[in-house]
């Protein structure tokens, strides 16, 4: 454009379109036929840069034409449009359209060189609709002209087109080939062909990717992505970098996969392109299905079917429709799952598309497997490793294999597993992938098992457990609980392999290694889950969390306000219109959990570190002293075990009571604790002795076993439960001559690994900051407990509208102790909105993982504060995890709803009991004695005599003095 009018030159540097298209107007009888190709300079290079910007180019061209009247310049404007619709914003359909109509026009005017140019970009709109025969036709016909011809960088892209054609058929000897092809011939052009080599790059390390060579993907990606970048092509190095997540996501580096995917997604939602947004989602997706988030998953897949189906892009639509299947087996929906997986599968099929369409029916196969089909699914994993290995993709032959693999062990195969299993192992470990490597030794630990190896079958477990510990520390610290869920077998075979071999010591490190990892994780590296700005890319996330959480307190303050009103007046509180608001806040809680995961993620640097892969357990025996046991239980299956842990030994029972006989029992002791309060006065001794008579079983169960051994000498115990014992009172438990609390102080740990970070001295706040809040009138005598409690310890108390979170947020790490005394609820659904009402809104979970104490103890003296949800791992999701995480040494907390009027006097003479200078644990169980008899003062001692009035509370942490 060196000899180009000043005022084109100054047009085509104007950003303003209506300025611009105003210059052109004013020089209009200057137009020549160097003006128009101008514009589409100025549109393609907009293109990979502002996409809007490069429609409006588009237009401006249409303009030119219209007044030159030459149907060579409307072809312009028509390729131009094309090229942004296809390219820029995935209308695909319209933009084949419009290459079409170009060509028309070229081809009246005899170019057949324009003509061939003009089929470049429809050879890549057509692969992505899955249009493969006409793509090649395409390029068959316009190949040989753009070569003949020496037109080197059109013939440039359309065979990096055809390349990506064969990539997304899942040819991908055949892609590459095409895209080194291509590379050349982007090469020989210099300079000029930089930013096509480049494109080249990001898009060959799709396949490297999918042949199983990550590095050199990884190193195409980076380099594709930085030299982007240089040419001022955001939305292009975008596509680098997601390519990038890819193979991450491949490699099980999750959260670097998911990072990366966030940071795409948000330049093509900034630049307009939703459905690029959108397909980010789908790839997300992915990643999510593996930390076992289904539901999440649900959603987005729904989405992106309906969107791409309208498109015409039907191979993404079945990509969705696959991954909706995956989904619902997760969920156990299997007959679900099967209809989708068969609907993607002939989709996929119909596309011509072998690979994707073998990828569908390898899910059906397994599925197959647990709906009780190890046949068909033998047949159907066979037929796609053969496929798979046909097509040289050795990723997905590996993953047949293991199918394989699983379905021949059910079918009683075990030779014939076996040998799948090595063959998976041998190609998994070439490349090197964690999460087929964790499957491939978990089923050979399994065989060896299985035929009495038990050497061989040890030394397999832990190379499983070594890869997936390995995965697991590539996550986000909150997704490793569902990631877990369904991988606890591998530590249970490993943990009964140990009693076997008669090594106690290493099947309680492998029981600690199985549970309530996260937790350890986040005290052990300190890692902060706060909604806070830690970068200045955070702001959005926490300016939309901020907005989304008042939002929700409002509505939900709303909603429980009005149900209790309801309830007060004895009216319908489920009515059509409070369903509804109940609808928008579980709408806007999920919102704000995947936001808040978002944030996580961006932030989650120790993801990265290599060296926190391997679980380290703590120890745990030089924190007993002589007079203290910790009694840690382990489920294998149906089986119950129980360690018990002194400063010298370490001992092992196998328990003769089975999970489901404890379940039993744990659902009537519930159902008699819910009677009491519906129960008159002289009627409750009757329940006392059926609780106790229950309670003696559940004794007679988990604790007599130990009546000769740790049972004598042992003052103290640390009671470190698994599963649903993590909801049994064991301080409660009655030995048919009084309860345990009367024999033993006993506090509890979600796991014997904390005991470590519990009990190690540190700096603590001075005094008791006491919060008390009524309710709205509903608990009166909480308030009273505040003041009180406050009273007895000198402390200070703010109650009513003065019991504010933002007044613990601000004064809560000067105490030692805290109190709050209001209403809790516990959330099972979702555990991060668990919360303690106060004035003003909710004390959530996800704002104290925001605080910061210094509390030797917090007592939460409201309903089911120590109610957790039991995540993977036997990890506990709720209030107690989130304080324990926020700097309490111990906690105080509930297992059921309480009465405010018995708790108020439980608290006042648990306080009374600390001031008088003993242990926490101390002045707690002697405080719930006082309800066993005759009763606290002014209470009728045969009614506060069931545990149902003392018993919810319970003590987590250090047990010692404040």
């Amino acid at each position: 454009m060196n000899n180009a009018p000043p005022w084109l030159t100054q047009a085509l540097a104007l950003v303003d379109p209506d300025a611009q298209r105003r210059l052109v107007s004013e020089h209009r009888h200057e137009l020549d036929a160097t003006v128009a190709p101008a514009f589409k300079g100025e549109a393609d290079r907009q293109l990979r840069a502002d996409v809007r910007r490069s429609l409006q180019v588009a237009a401006l061209i249409g303009e030119v034409a219209a007044w030159r009247q030459d149907d060579r310049d409307l072809a312009l404007s028509l390729l131009a449009e094309a090229n942004a619709r296809a390219i820029g914003l995935a209308e695909y359909e319209r933009a084949i359209q419009l290459y079409d109509e170009a060509t028309i026009l070229y081809r009246r005017h005899g170019t057949p060189v324009d003509e061939a140019r003009a089929q470049v970009g429809k050879v890549g709109a057509l692969a992505f609709l899955g249009r493969y025969a006409e793509a090649v036709q395409c390029w068959q016909w316009a190949g040989p002209i753009l070569e003949e011809h020496g037109q080197w960088q059109p013939l440039a892209t359309m065979t990096m087109n055809l390349a990506i054609m064969f990539a997304r058929k899942g040819e991908d000897a055949a892609a590459l080939d095409y895209f080194n092809q291509a590379a050349a011939l982007y090469e020989q052009l210099g300079e000029a062909g930089r930013a096509g080599w480049l494109w080249v790059q990001h898009n060959r390390a799709w396949v490297l990717r999918n042949l199983g060579q990550f590095e050199a993907s990884i190193a195409a990606c980076q380099d594709a992505r930085q030299g982007l970048l240089a040419l001022g092509q955001p939305t292009e190095a975008a596509r680098a970098q997601q390519i990038l997540a890819l193979t991450y996501f491949v490699m099980g580096r999750y959260n670097e996969a998911l990072e990366n995917l966030d940071q795409v997604r948000n330049v093509f939602a900034a630049d307009g392109r939703q459905r690029d947004a959108l397909l980010v989602d789908l790839f997300t997706s992915n990643c999510l299905l593996q930390m076992r988030r289904f539901a999440e998953v649900l959603d987005t897949c729904r989405q992106v079917r309906s969107v791409f189906a309208s498109l015409g892009a039907h191979d993404v639509a079945a990509k969705a429709i696959l991954n909706e299947g995956v989904a619902y087996a997760g969920l156990h929906g299997f007959d679900q799952a099967l209809r989708s997986l068969e609907e993607a599968r002939c989709m996929f099929a119909e596309l011509g598309n072998r690979p994707w369409m073998a990828s569908a029916e390898l899910e059906e196969a397994a599925v197959l497997r647990l709906n009780g089909n190890a046949a068909g699914s033998l047949e159907a994993a066979q037929r796609c490793e053969q496929v798979f290995g046909a097509l040289d993709l050795p990723l997905e032959r590996a993953q047949a294999c293991l199918v394989a693999a699983q379905a021949a062990m059910a079918l009683g195969q075990p030779e014939e597993s076996q040998a799948w299993i090595e063959r998976a192992v041998s190609i998994s470990t070439g490349m090197d992938v964690a999460s087929l490597l964790f499957q491939g030794h978990h089923l050979m630990g399994t065989l060896a098992v299985q035929r009495g190896d038990l050497a061989a079958a040890r030394q397999s477990l832990q190379q499983a457990i070594d890869q997936l510990e390995r995965l697991r520390g590539r996550l986000m610290v909150e997704f490793r609980a569902d990631f877990l869920e369904d991988k606890q077998t591998v530590y249970e075979e490993m943990v009964s392999l140990c009693l076997q071999l008669q090594d106690p010591l290493a099947g309680l490190e492998y029981a600690e290694r199985a549970k309530s990892r996260a937790l350890v994780d986040m005290l052990a590296y300190r890692l902060n889950l706060g909604i806070e700005i830690r970068d200045p890319a955070d702001l959005p996330y926490v300016a939309e969390l901020r907005q989304l959480r008042e939002q929700r307190d409002l509505l939900y303050r709303r909603w429980q306000g009005g149900r209790e009103e309801l309830k007060a007046r004895g009216a319908d509180a489920g009515g059509e219109g409070w369903q509804n608001i109940e609808q928008d806040v579980l709408a806007l809680e999920n919102r704000i959990t995947r936001l808040w995961h978002k944030l996580l993620v961006r932030n989650a640097d120790y993801a990265r570190d290599a060296a926190l892969w391997r679980v380290q357990t703590e120890p745990i025996q030089p924190y007993l002293d002589h007079e203290t046991a910790l009694l840690e239980y382990y489920a294998i299956g149906d089986q119950l075990i129980a360690f018990a842990v002194t400063g010298q030994e370490v001992r092992v029972l196998q328990l003769e009571a089975r999970l489901s006989q404890v379940q039993t029992l744990h659902r009537l002791l519930r159902l008699n604790l819910e009677a009491v309060p519906r129960t008159p006065a002289q009627r409750i001794p009757r329940l006392t002795a059926n609780a106790q008579a229950l309670l003696r079983q559940l004794d007679d169960l988990l604790i007599a076993p130990f009546a000769s051994t740790v049972g004598r000498g042992y003052r103290r115990w640390f009671i470190v439960p698994h599963g649903v014992l993590h909801y049994l009172p064991f301080h409660a438990f009655h030995d048919g001559q009084g309860y345990l609390l009367q024999r033993h102080l006993v506090s509890y740990l979600p796991g014997a690994s904390l005991l470590r970070y519990c009990l190690e001295p540190r700096a603590h706040g001075q005094g008791l900051l006491a919060l008390g809040h009524s309710y709205e009138g509903h608990l009166p005598y909480a308030v009273d407990e505040a003041r009180a409690v406050a009273a007895i310890t000198g402390g200070d108390a703010f109650l009513e509208d003065e019991a504010t979170p933002q007044r613990l947020r601000d004064l809560g790490q000067e105490y030692a102790c805290i109190h709050l005394a209001t209403h809790g609820d516990f959330r099972p659904d979702n555990s991060l909105f668990s919360g303690l009402a106060l004035a003003q809104q909710w004390l959530t979970t996800l704002d104290i993982f925001g605080l910061h104490l210094n509390a030797s103890l917090v007592t939460l003296s409201a309903c089911q504060t120590g109610r957790s949800a039991i995540g993977g791992g036997d990890e506990l999701l709720g209030l107690m995890r989130a304080f324990l995480h926020a700097g309490a040494s111990s906690l105080v907390l509930s297992q059921w709803p309480v009465e405010d009027r018995s708790t108020a006097r439980l608290m006042q003479a648990f306080y009374t009991n600390l001031v008088a200078g003993q242990s926490k644990v101390e002045a707690l169980s002697t405080a719930q004695q006082q309800f066993i008899g005759e009763g606290p003062a002014g209470m009728e001692g045969e009614v506060t005599s069931h545990p149902y009035f003392w018993a919810p509370f319970y003590l987590v942490g250090d047990p010692g003095r404040l």
